[in-house]
Parts: structure tokens; C-alpha cells; sequence
């Protein structure tokens, strides 16, 4: 994961906070209780990234013979190869 717990806590409160600044949502439920359930979310998401990282440099490393001798950049390969994976199982990245 990318972010920290705080640092997810601190973006989803300004994401709210201005939601709510800006009069585009009004809240039904404690607001204690809103930034939870967002957090869980956030927090549910980077982690599916996290485990789709670790299935794609799965994927590459048992081919890393021929992505060598192809001199494939595996920057590009890794990324392709994640955009792919996750468009097929609807992660949004």
C-alpha cells in the first residue's frame, strides 16, 4: 500500500469536509461514522491494487527469461499487464 492509514484518514476528511463545504451532499448518519466507512473503502481498494501488484510480478517473474531475451522494458510489461487485469475484474486503479 502507497498510503499510510493516517494519510488515508486525513484524505478522506478533506474529501468529506469539502463535500460538505460545498453543499454537494447532506449527511444522514454521525459524521465520525461517514469517515469510517470511507476509510474502509479507500482502504479495501489500495489494498485489491496491492494484491493485483503482487499477481502481475507473479505473472512477469515466471517469464523474466523471455522478457530478457526480448528486451522487453518491464516497467512497460508490468503496467500493461495491470491495466489489462484490472479491467477485466473491474478494479479501478
Amino acid at each position: 500500500m502507497k498510503l499510510t492509514i493516517e494519510q488515508v484518514e486525513k484524505i478522506t476528511e478533506l474529501i468529506l469536509r469539502d463535500l460538505v463545504e460545498n453543499k454537494l451532499i447532506t449527511l444522514k448518519a454521525d459524521e465520525a461514522v461517514i469517515l469510517k466507512r470511507m476509510v474502509e473503502i479507500v482502504l479495501k481498494d489500495l489494498r485489491a491494487e496491492d494484491e493485483l501488484d503482487r499477481e502481475v510480478e507473479g505473472m512477469i517473474n515466471t517469464h523474466s527469461d523471455e522478457i530478457d531475451s526480448e528486451r522487453i522494458d518491464y516497467r512497460r510489461m508490468f503496467n500493461m499487464v495491470k491495466h489489462k487485469l484490472a479491467r477485466e475484474r473491474g478494479i479501478t486503479l
